[in-house]
């Protein structure tokens, strides 16, 4: 039997919660397209309009991407600087991470696509990374 793995969170009290990370997804968007990256411990999906891909998540990959969340704290992606902002004027897809726990979703600021948040520039890599091999590979 597979085991989750679980993470210890800190979440700005003296107690710790126990939470399950069940999903990510990564999301670019901007007028007329929408590019998403869903990826559980047991699949991979992209979406790109209305076009979608279906892919296996293999367990070190899902371990990889479960590696990346070890230093952040979920409840403070909503607080994350925006090193930019040129997707204000279409310079650049508007970005969103999205984790799902056992416990609650959390989605991170909105930031361009070419330029996010430096602690969420290695789990959105990991998270790319999944699609190597794929048709999909060049979408993200």
């Amino acid at each position: 039997m597979h085991k989750l793995l679980i993470f210890m969170l800190m979440f700005g009290t003296n107690s710790l919660h126990t939470e399950t990370i069940k999903s990510v997804e990564l999301s670019y968007r901007t007028r007329g397209m929408q590019q998403f990256l869903h990826i559980s411990r047991d699949s991979i999906e992209v979406k790109i309009n209305d076009k979608i891909s279906h892919y296996k998540t293999t367990k070190t990959q899902w371990q990889n991407i479960l590696k990346t969340f070890q230093k952040v704290k979920l409840n403070n992606i909503t607080k994350l600087k925006r090193p930019s902002s040129k997707s204000s004027y279409d310079g650049a897809l508007m970005a969103q991470l999205m984790v799902v726990t056992n416990r609650k979703e959390y989605n991170s600021v909105s930031f361009d696509h070419d330029t996010p948040p430096a602690e969420l520039v290695k789990i959105i890599d990991t998270m790319k990374s999944t699609l190597v091999g794929t048709e999909s590979k060049d979408v993200f």
